[in-house]
């Protein structure tokens, strides 16, 4: 049977499963891990969530109506998952982000801290579509990588091992198919970087580190 822990001052509504285990089997390295899931102090879960075996739910977190948090991932401090946000486990989300309604959330990625992920955005971990073809075995099994204080806008598809950099903004609907380099805004089929993100647009986490990179910038020539 899963351990469960569950800190002081937590919010949890009926109809909620925590620490549901009942799964085929273990990606490979975590056979052993701990498997207790762990919901830290002050967190709050609306009714019909279900959160899987190993996960871990940090400090004053909030997780809507509804979502799945597959196992061994971890949402950060004071960050959220919206109504509907089915994560498919092995991931890590940072602090202090928000994830919105019906965003469906790939095995095996990374979300940085600061970040906002808008409604509907789908990402996924495999380039290789290999139902029911087994002799495909050359595409790796890993999700995005999505650095701190990005922002996707609504209904963006991010392409699997897709690194979104620190800063960027994702415009809505997007789809993201290669690397976005740092602080530039990105919109399209496929993305493409239109212009840098202007100073107003950068989270005050990442300010420090955005007018170090304004500092190295080629200056360009006038007339």
């Amino acid at each position: 049977m899963t351990k469960i822990q569950i800190g002081p001052n937590c919010n949890i509504e009926g109809n909620v499963i925590l620490g549901y285990d009942k799964l085929s089997k273990l990606r490979k390295g975590y056979e052993k891990r701990d498997s207790t899931t762990i919901i830290c102090d002050g967190v709050r879960i609306r009714s019909g969530s279900v959160i899987y075996a190993g996960c871990i739910v940090e400090a004053n977190s909030h997780i809507g109506h509804n979502v799945v948090m597959r196992e061994f991932s971890t949402l950060g401090v004071e960050s959220s998952l919206g109504s509907g946000v089915v994560c498919e486990g092995y991931t890590h989300i940072g602090d202090h982000t928000t994830v919105h309604a019906q965003t469906h959330l790939t095995a095996r990625m990374s979300i940085g801290s600061y970040c906002f992920i808008g409604p509907n955005v789908t990402t996924m971990n495999d380039r290789k579509i290999r139902y029911f073809l087994p002799n495909i075995k050359d595409s790796q099994d890993m999700g995005p990588i999505i650095g701190d204080g990005v922002a996707i806008g609504g209904g963006a598809i991010i392409l699997p091992q897709v690194q979104i950099h620190m800063g960027c903004l994702i415009a809505a609907g997007s789809i993201v198919t290669k690397q976005c380099t740092r602080f530039g805004v990105y919109m399209g089929s496929p993305a493409v970087r239109v212009r840098n993100v202007k100073p107003e647009e950068v989270v005050d986490y990442l300010k420090s580190f955005y007018n170090q990179w304004l500092c190295e910038q080629p200056i360009k020539a006038s007339g």
